[in-house]
Order: C-alpha cells, then sequence, then structure tokens
C-alpha cells in the first residue's frame, strides 16, 4: 500500500484535516503494514486484506471503515470487560442498526481472525516449571531442563508425557511495535516532548521530569538527554487474580511498562500502559522471577542502545528511539522479589539491612518493628521516652 508523507511548511498545523481523522487514517496505514509480514507468502490476500480495510463501514460512510469500525467496538469490550459471547451479540445488535449494506463482522471469531492479522503479535516462551530457565536460545531445543532436570511437557499422574501440552508457558508481547504506533498518532507524538517543551520548572514535584531520577539521568548520559523524544520507562508488577476468586491454585503476574514522557493525566492512564509479559501458572514465581523478565531485559539494552527507523508524524521525520528505566512500581512484597532484597523476618527493612531493630511479639507470633525514634534529631523529646514507647 503506497503512502506518501504530508508536506510540512514546519508550521504545528501539518494538514487540514481533523487531528483524530488523521491518526485513524496513519494507524491504519500502520494496521496494513504489519499485515503485510503476515501475508508475505500469499501477495493476493494482502491486496485483499487491503481492500477489505479500505471498505467504508456502511455504504455513504466517510468517517469509519470497516476495520476502524471493528478496533473501535474492541477497545468497548477490552475497557469493559465484555465476554465473548456479550461482544458478539452486540456486534449482530449493532450491524442490525446500522444501513443496509453494512460491513461490520458480525461474531468474536470473525473478529479475532481479523485482528491476529495486523501485526499485534505475541509470543509464547515455554518455561520450566520450576522457573530454572526459559527454553529459548541455546535452551531453545531441549525437553528436560538442565538445572531441575523436570520435562518441558505436562506429565499426567501416571508420569507419562503428553508431548506438545507445555509444563508452562510465559506470554510475551513485544513493546517495539507499540511505542512506534505511538509515534506515528499526531497527538500523542506531540504529547511524548510535553515534559521538555511545556512542563513548569519552577522547583516543585509536579511530575516524574522534576524528580532527582530524572535529573540524575539527564546529568550523567547529556547525549540521551538532548533528545526530549527519548523515553523514560517505569516498570509496574504484581501478582493479581484473573478468576476473582481467594484460591491460590492459579497465579498471574503482569509485566507492564509506563512511559512517563507523557503529561501527567495521560501517562498513567490505561491507553498508554504496555503489559510486556504475563507470568501465569500454579504458583507465584517468587525469587525468580528475573528468569521470567530475561525477554523484557534484552528489549530494554537494545532500547537503550537505540532502534533506528522510528517515523515521528508531528514532527514529519524519521529518528532513533532510546528509552532508559527510571524505576519501578511495587508493592512491599513485589518489591522484595523484583529486587532480591528481604523484606521478612528479622531484616526486613531494605534500607537498614542488618541493622533492622525487630522483635517478635510473645502472644501474637508475629514480628514488630519498633525503635523507631533513633531517627529522631538528637535533642527530640521523644528520644527519652523509652517507658512510653515500649510494646
Amino acid at each position: 500500500m503506497a503512502w506518501q508523507p504530508i508536506e510540512s511548511n514546519g508550521s504545528e498545523s501539518v494538514n487540514q484535516e481533523p487531528y483524530l481523522k488523521r491518526d485513524v487514517v496513519v494507524e491504519t496505514i500502520d494496521m496494513c503494514e504489519g499485515a503485510h509480514e503476515h501475508f508475505t507468502k500469499n501477495p493476493n490476500e494482502f491486496r485483499k486484506f487491503v481492500e477489505e480495510a479500505e471498505k467504508p463501514l456502511y455504504p455513504g460512510c466517510h468517517k469509519h471503515t470497516k476495520f476502524s469500525g471493528l478496533v473501535k467496538l474492541y477497545n468497548l469490550k477490552a475497557r469493559h470487560g465484555m465476554t465473548d459471547n456479550c461482544f458478539s451479540n452486540m456486534l449482530i445488535e449493532v450491524g442490525d442498526l446500522l444501513p443496509i449494506g453494512q460491513e461490520l463482522l458480525s461474531s468474536m471469531y470473525k473478529a479475532k481472525k481479523t485482528l491476529n492479522a495486523l501485526g499485534l503479535k505475541y509470543e509464547k516462551i515455554h518455561t520450566c516449571y520450576n522457573n530454572c530457565i526459559l527454553y529459548r536460545n541455546k535452551y531453545n531445543d531441549l525437553t528436560t531442563c538442565p538445572k531441575c532436570g523436570l520435562s518441558r511437557w505436562k506429565v499426567t499422574r501416571k508420569n507419562v508425557e503428553r508431548k506438545g501440552v507445555l509444563a508452562k508457558v510465559l506470554w510475551y508481547f513485544p513493546s517495539f511495535p507499540r511505542f512506534k504506533r505511538m509515534f506515528k498518532s499526531f497527538e500523542t507524538s506531540k504529547s511524548l516532548t510535553w515534559h521538555d517543551e511545556s512542563i513548569k520548572k519552577n522547583g516543585r514535584l509536579r511530575h516524574p521530569a522534576d524528580s532527582p531520577s530524572w535529573k540524575m539521568v539527564d546529568h550523567m548520559w547529556p547525549d540521551f538527554a538532548c533528545e526530549p523524544r527519548n523515553l523514560r520507562l517505569a516498570i509496574s508488577s504484581d501478582g493479581i487474580d484473573p478468576h476473582s476468586s481467594l484460591s491460590n491454585r492459579y497465579s498471574c503476574w503482569p509485566v507492564i511498562l509506563v512511559t512517563h514522557n507523557l503529561p501527567s493525566e495521560l501517562c498513567m492512564k490505561r491507553k498508554f500502559m504496555i503489559l510486556t509479559l504475563l507470568i501465569s501458572g500454579p504458583r507465584q514465581p517468587g525469587n525468580d522471577i528475573d528468569v521470567q523478565l530475561e525477554p523484557l531485559v534484552e528489549d530494554l539494552r537494545t532500547l537503550w542502545d537505540g532502534v533506528k527507523g522510528v517515523y515521528d508524524f508531528f514532527r514529519q521525520q524519521s529518528f532513533t528511539l532510546k528509552a532508559v528505566l527510571l524505576w519501578t512500581i511495587n508493592d512491599f512484597p513485589a518489591y522484595g522479589n523484583l529486587s532480591g532484597c528481604t523484606t521478612k523476618g528479622y531484616y526486613a527493612c531494605p534500607i537498614c539491612g542488618d541493622k533492622t531493630y525487630a522483635e517478635r511479639l510473645e502472644h501474637e507470633n508475629k514480628m514488630a518493628f519498633t525503635t523507631h525514634r533513633r531517627f529522631l534529631s538528637r535533642y527530640h523529646p521523644y528520644r527519652k521516652l523509652s517507658e512510653d514507647f515500649k510494646l
């Protein structure tokens, strides 16, 4: 599908079309480019795919195509947690409301089959049941774990291997294509440099750009800081129960990337939170989560070196995109898993370490962390009131 970039005279108004319509056009082109890889073996199928993408939603419709309408409805499904049956029924009802000759798909099965060809790919990585290794790279052809000796395949109660049924799977969603899509949207591409152009620098902490970590990166790597489009990322991860039950028979750990280049009201919106890994299984990964994070670490290293050929739609130019990881966002137990620090017992404080003052309560059989008065100033009146602060 041929496409020529929009000519610009250097002003902010690159085109007379509304921003929303322009983003829809670029996103449709981008989807078709992703589909081209899916149909490389049969060019006729790709040509047919593009023709389907350009069809209006119904005769005389100039605002939505068949695919843009489907994507909007699918986003509605994901936002409100619709079931597949509910979504299929909604497609049928919406199709009945549209004029005769409408092109909207009529079932969830057809919608999934269509969206799978848009380049929104994921990878299923085989994992050791005990989280020892990932069956990739040098371990790709192994059938048993070299560390614990367990089979790559699921084993029945009679100790029989079920070939083709994996013992454990890691779901990996590449982040590069989604970062590229962010810069192909006019409004999003403009917002990704908000921290450099529009933020008020008055010494107050209003945005991560005002934090010491952000300024430390600017000081240590000035080449990275001179390009405001380079991304500052955070990782958020925690265990959830997708089935809304209190059972411990299933664990699910999503790993999400958050982009802090965006304004404060956008950077934590669901639209801009990128799911990169989904760690699922009968048990939580614990301290072995670093094995599961291997694909994401490789992506972050590649982003630090730079990804060439990223097109900035707002500035109408290509550039080399880089990214740095600023921090993690998680609760205290997940912090212990990600960092490898002890977060329970006598040395639960990751700051104090072996100097943590803790004692076990005699009757409750729990740990208590006391004598915080030692952090007060030398002449504070509370420092001498030891009897009043006893448990």
